[in-house]
């Protein structure tokens, strides 16, 4: 029994990752490793929109965002000339 049970635990190992390792793939889950969907999706996005006025969203809905959302206005890091931080909301006067 002592050499029968680690064998069994392989095959059950073994056999578990025949099964979740491809949705792990197809899913993005993987570390490094990129799906043929990815590679596919990545090559339609165009990134140099952010001259135009795109604003990006965590959410791909299909059409661009062109405005800014009021909740996000004013709420720029600006780096000072003399140190520090500043919201871009307390800067404008």
């Amino acid at each position: 029994m002592d050499k029968v049970m680690p064998v069994v635990g392989g095959l059950a190992s073994v056999w578990a990752a025949y099964k979740v390792i491809p949705v792990m793939y197809r899913w993005e889950l993987i570390p490094g490793v990129a799906s043929e969907e990815w590679w596919a999706r990545a090559k339609t996005i165009r990134y140099d929109h952010y001259t135009e006025g795109i604003v990006y969203s965590p959410y791909d809905t299909g059409e661009p965002i062109r405005e800014m959302p009021e909740e996000c206005k004013g709420k720029m890091l600006l780096k000072q000339r003399r140190g520090g931080w500043k919201l871009q909301s307390e800067m404008e006067e």
